[in-house]
C-alpha cells in the first residue's frame, strides 16, 4: 500500500491545477486582446484612408466653389457696368427729350406771368 500524500504534495497538486487554469484563461485573453489590438489597427488604417479621401475631396470642392465664386463675380460686374451704361444711356435720352418740353412750358409760363405783370401795370397806371 502507499502512503497518502502529505499536506504540501495536496497543496502544491492545487496550485499547480488552479495556476494551469489561470495560465490557460492568460492565454485566452491574450489571444482576444491580440485580435482586438488587430482591430483597431485595422480600424485605424480605415480611419486615415477615410480621413484623407475626405479631406481630398473637400479641399477639391473648396476650390471648385471658389471658381464658381470668382466666376459670378466676374458676371455680376458685367451685369454691374451694362446696367450703369444703359443708365446713362436713358438718362442722358430723357434729358434730350425733356429740354423741348421744359423750354415750352418754361417759355409759356414766361408769357403768362409777363401778360398779368402787363396787366397789373396797365391796370395801376
Amino acid at each position: 500500500m502507499e502512503r497518502p500524500p502529505t499536506k504540501e504534495e495536496v497543496l502544491f497538486d492545487w496550485f499547480l491545477g488552479d495556476s494551469k487554469e489561470i495560465l490557460a484563461e492568460l492565454k485566452s485573453a491574450i489571444a482576444d486582446a491580440t485580435s482586438v489590438r488587430d482591430g483597431i489597427s485595422q480600424a485605424k488604417l480605415e480611419l486615415d484612408a477615410t480621413v484623407q479621401n475626405a479631406t481630398r475631396e473637400l479641399v477639391t470642392a473648396h476650390r471648385e466653389l471658389a471658381l464658381a465664386i470668382r466666376d459670378v463675380r466676374a458676371a455680376n460686374a458685367d451685369a454691374a457696368q451694362v446696367v450703369a451704361a444703359t443708365g446713362k444711356r436713358a438718362a442722358a435720352a430723357g434729358v434730350v427729350q425733356a429740354l423741348p418740353a421744359l423750354g415750352i412750358c418754361c417759355g409759356g409760363s414766361a408769357l403768362v406771368g409777363a401778360a398779368i405783370a402787363a396787366l397789373v401795370v396797365h391796370w395801376l397806371a
